[in-house]
């Protein structure tokens, strides 16, 4: 019976502070400074410079041809090397890349 009693206290304590709520004003000359804030924000987009509309399809394009030229010429300059020939090879006697005898391998028949 003690938490009823408890409980109706703190509703009646509740709703009495809710009675005691006053109403706040807002600082003076409020709705005009929001109103010049909202009106600068958008002269400033108007202004502004966008930086989206600079990667339009046709400069994709044309990175993407001159990254494929580029490439290109890359791999040719590379791959016509003697030296270049010469390094692949090593590389693989190293690590054990290259082509072996069938002998090598004790697994197989």
């Amino acid at each position: 019976m003690k938490n009823k009693s408890k409980i109706d206290r703190l509703v009646e304590e509740t709703l009495n502070s809710v009675s005691e709520i006053e109403n706040s004003a807002p600082p003076p000359f409020f709705k005009d400074m929001v109103l010049k804030k909202m009106a600068r924000k958008e002269t400033e987009k108007e202004h502004g410079v966008y930086y989206s509309n600079w990667l339009t399809i046709s400069y994709q394009a044309a990175i993407l041809v001159a990254l494929v030229v580029l490439n290109l010429l890359a791999l040719l300059s590379n791959t016509t090397d003697d030296k270049y020939v010469e390094n692949v090879k090593n590389f693989a006697t190293v690590y054990g890349l290259s082509e072996m005898d069938k002998d090598a391998y004790p697994y197989e028949n």
